[in-house]
């Protein structure tokens, strides 16, 4: 058996991320996630995080991923995320003005706000900012 696994991060509009890799650490509802070669066949839901993977040759790379859908089978994991950006595409001041944002309407009285829309803002712009 094979050490690696081939990783597809796939999100609309951006380029698809190839990669051999030995393993992916990445985040799920119920908490950390790590695929390693010949992992059994999954469907995970993936939340907005700092996903973190080991190439073939043993670098460590980092990036941000958001809401999407993880699908292994055959040694391939096909990631499939609204969005993925690598750390240099991060503008930490923008995060932190989402942040801001969010926060200030999880916090607000008025009626017309939509938690969960804020509640998803907020993570994504908290998953970005630790990059900071």
């Amino acid at each position: 058996m094979g050490k690696t696994i081939k990783l597809n991060i796939v999100s609309p509009g951006r380029e698809v991320l190839t990669e051999e890799i030995i393993s992916l650490l990445t985040t799920e509802p119920n908490g950390k996630i790590e695929f390693l070669a010949n992992h059994a066949p999954s469907i995970v839901a993936a939340i907005p995080t700092v996903s973190v993977y080991t190439t073939a040759n043993g670098d460590i790379k980092k990036l941000f991923t958001s809401s999407g859908i993880i699908y292994v089978k055959d040694n391939v994991i096909n990631f499939c995320c609204d969005s993925f950006n690598y750390p240099e595409e991060i503008d930490i001041n923008r995060a932190e003005e989402a942040f801001k944002r969010a926060e200030e309407r999880l916090t607000s009285k008025k009626e017309n706000v939509d938690i969960e829309r804020a509640k998803r803002a907020l993570a994504r712009a908290n998953a970005r900012l630790q990059f900071k």
